[in-house]
């Protein structure tokens, strides 16, 4: 089990309207929806003592969270919008920091077998809708719209075939011949992804996402403002530096978790999204009281030159999954030769405490993604590699489901108030489920009932079940 890893890189118009998917025509539909399960809740919340929260975290839950918050509290009560004060706490600026700002933007709701995962086509929809708010300030986060998972194997070919023909309004089959004559690729063939699936820059689409934040938090006589924290470590100080906006900041001085813990407490609620600075900043008592694991994935960003200056062929600028991904990156606005196309290539599984040297990196990923990037790595440059650690939660009856609802957290060594939750282990789900499991929660915590998370999902508790049982064992 994973401790104590580290993750920073190597080098480093009102309320908006309600969408649904069709699945029954032959294209996905995205279509009005006024039902009591649309994205802002139909019930005004009255007068009530939620209106001050703190989020610990700041990347794609902590993100979704702050907006589900803002979105519902907007709702009018005697024509009033009502507001809601939100902090964020983070260790870096937008989209700087943590596994999402290094995650590989793949959007699609099927498991590698080709299953639809637990809740898949509703996440797809929820995560589409705040990714629709986020082009309003980032339009370019959107890389492509679609992606193409690779077969691996024989059984995998008839897995991913099944796949074409039970969501044919997602998936579409291609046959190792078509897969060639496409892309140039060899391959056993695989499924084209599209309707709603996507790439998506995830730093990008997380900075469009806070922009339309701060833009409704407005709109609601609300605030939101992130505040930067170092935190600390062996009794070393907690620099605190707040920031409304990059224009203004102001720097504060927390001596340690206690002083957290004293900072903490004015506000009514706090959500722990942090991932797995949860448990590397010690905001909660240990590994051991959730069933996690902490996962460490590294990836190789990479340059192709133009075809002219390397005598290669074009390179495919589509997005492959194959166990691994080759995705393609936005062209960077500074570099000399607009033509030249770059790619992210990922992602290891690391589970040990020592991570994998560069060249072990290089040669896992190039082993694995070879044949669909040969051009790439015989004539590609390596820009830099990056390191990210995921919070991956165990494996249960639905298979991996984030970790959300209360957390009550009673450790003096970590963070302890009167009304926290948690919403983390997305791991490499966050995509597909932070906006989801992001409104579920805002709408639980402004409404402090955990039983508005049971009405959407009954088994939303099996962490806590989970840890009660091996607590006892």
């Amino acid at each position: 089990m994973m401790r104590n890893v580290g993750t920073a890189a190597l080098s480093f118009v009102h309320v908006p309207q309600c969408y649904s998917i069709s699945t029954s025509a032959s294209k996905m539909k995205w279509r009005s929806n006024n039902t009591s399960r649309c994205l802002s809740s139909q019930n005004d919340i009255d007068s009530h003592p939620i209106k001050n929260v703190a989020i610990v975290g700041g990347g794609l839950a902590g993100l979704s969270a702050a907006y589900h918050l803002l979105n519902i509290s907007g709702n009018k009560i005697d024509n009033v919008p009502r507001g809601i004060q939100i902090t964020i706490f983070d260790k870096a600026n937008v989209g700087e920091g943590g596994a999402s700002s290094v995650a590989g933007g793949l959007l699609h709701p099927f498991s590698p077998r080709g299953k639809l995962i637990h809740f898949g086509l509703s996440a797809l929809e929820h995560s589409n809708h705040l990714i629709q708010m986020s082009t309003k300030h980032q339009p370019h986060c959107i890389i492509r719209p679609r992606l193409n998972r690779i077969a691996l194997n024989a059984k995998n070919v008839v897995q991913l075939q099944h796949t074409a023909e039970n969501y044919p309004n997602l998936a579409t089959w291609m046959s190792k011949e078509e897969m060639q004559d496409k892309f140039g690729i060899e391959s056993l063939g695989g499924i084209e992804l599209g309707n709603g699936c996507k790439v998506v820059h995830v730093p990008s689409y997380l900075r469009g996402l806070w922009e339309e934040c701060e833009m409704k938090a407005r709109d609601i006589n609300g605030s939101i403002k992130w505040e930067l924290v170092q935190m600390p470590s062996h009794g070393d100080k907690m620099k605190h530096d707040t920031q409304k906006d990059t224009r203004e900041p102001s720097v504060n001085m927390w001596s340690d978790i206690d002083s957290m813990n004293q900072h903490l407490a004015q506000y009514d609620a706090v959500i722990l999204s942090a991932g797995a600075g949860i448990l590397q900043d010690q905001l909660i008592s240990g590994e051991d009281e959730l069933p996690v694991n902490q996962v460490r994935g590294q990836s190789i960003e990479m340059t192709l030159p133009a075809p002219e200056d390397s005598g290669n062929d074009v390179s495919s600028d589509e997005a492959f999954l194959c166990g691994k991904y080759v995705t393609p990156l936005p062209t960077n606005p500074s570099a000399d030769d607009s033509s030249s196309q770059r790619f992210v290539i990922g992602a290891t599984h690391e589970f040990k405490s020592e991570p994998l040297n560069p060249d072990e990196v290089m040669e896992e990923l190039k082993s694995r993604t070879y044949s669909l990037a040969k051009n790439l790595w015989d004539h590609g440059t390596v820009d830099r590699l990056t390191t990210g650690v995921r919070l991956q939660s165990n494996r249960g009856s639905l298979g991996r489901m984030p970790i959300v609802g209360r957390y009550n957290n009673t450790s003096k060594d970590s963070i302890s108030h009167h009304n926290s939750w948690i919403f983390s282990g997305l791991s490499s789900r966050g995509l597909i489920h932070h906006g989801l499991f992001g409104r579920w929660l805002a709408n639980a915590v402004l409404h402090d009932n955990e039983d508005n998370l049971r009405d959407e999902f009954p088994e939303f508790d099996w962490w806590k079940k989970k840890t009660k049982r091996e607590a006892e064992r």
